[in-house]
């Protein structure tokens, strides 16, 4: 199911986008951060516009569609800096890759209900990112109270997430993910700096930082346009259940560079992982 493969791409996009959030989520302000991606994002997008010479209709519908799920996808990306910024990870990433399942609702309610075996696997990947990303809970007073603030930004950027995949992969976008894409990116930047301004601390950002920086807006952008395109085929909620390995990526990312080791744990919730989603893309 070529589905499933665009979304494991996108996975691994925005598992590097994750891994390269932790070098300046405390160093620069979430929204200069938002900002500069949407920016790099921007630049990205319009580069394969000339190279692709995609031709494109604009439509009022189109644009309107184009502008929502921008907004949406700006609002769960600054609900998952947030969660992660709050921490604890381990209570974050479960909550924000279950959104997934929201997808797969849509899909019942909307178009084709999945089959019984795909739900099943589904909420085995889901499951099974649960159990990598799962540490020892801390007992203090403190961390019970940022865990119900991460949970809130969780919840919210999980919700948002899947309603921006779910508009974005409308069939009035198909063929034209490219320009679409410009459109929500745009949007997304008259939004943060009309209403956050003066959230946006341009010193705060090192020379340093503007190669992460650029990075994270290619490959956050590239990982979107995936998930838009693949509203192109029959099954487009099943490029969210892949996608929502993202933290997985991360983790198997920190693994490699940092020389940390999986516990028995982790390796079964990966296991299980891999194997659902190898099964489900044969069926």
């Amino acid at each position: 199911m070529i589905e499933i493969a665009f979304g494991f791409v996108a996975a691994i996009c925005w598992g590097l986008h994750d891994f390269l959030v932790r070098f300046i989520v405390k160093k620069v302000t979430i929204f200069s951060a938002l900002l500069c991606t949407n920016l790099f994002g921007i630049l990205f997008l319009a580069g394969s516009f000339f190279l692709t010479e995609q031709n494109f209709i604009l439509s009022v519908t189109f644009i309107l569609i184009s502008i929502i799920y921008g907004i949406l996808f700006l609002i769960a990306s600054y609900g998952l800096y947030m969660a992660f910024d709050r921490g604890p990870v381990f209570v974050a990433a479960p909550i924000i890759c279950s959104y997934p399942i929201l997808s797969l609702i849509y899909a019942a309610v909307l178009t084709t209900s999945p089959k019984p075996h795909q739900w099943l696997l589904s909420l085995i990947v889901v499951f099974g990112i649960f159990l990598t990303v799962y540490t020892k809970k801390e007992n203090t007073d403190k961390v019970k109270t940022v865990k119900l603030e991460t949970i809130y930004w969780s919840i919210l950027s999980a919700v948002f997430f899947s309603l921006s995949f779910q508009l974005g992969q409308n069939q009035i976008i198909n063929s034209n993910e490219i320009i679409s894409n410009l459109i929500a990116r745009t949007s997304s930047i008259m939004v943060i700096v009309s209403l956050f301004a003066n959230h946006i601390k341009f010193k705060s950002i090192k020379p340093n930082y503007i190669i992460i920086l650029i990075l994270m807006g290619v490959v956050d952008t590239l990982a979107l346009l995936i998930m838009v395109y693949s509203g192109n085929f029959n099954h487009p909620e099943f490029s969210s259940v892949s996608a929502s390995t993202f933290g997985l990526i991360t983790i198997l990312l920190v693994c490699f560079f940092y020389k940390e080791k999986l516990n028995f744990i982790q390796m079964l919730g990966i296991s299980l992982v891999f194997s659902s989603i190898a099964i489900l893309t044969l069926s």
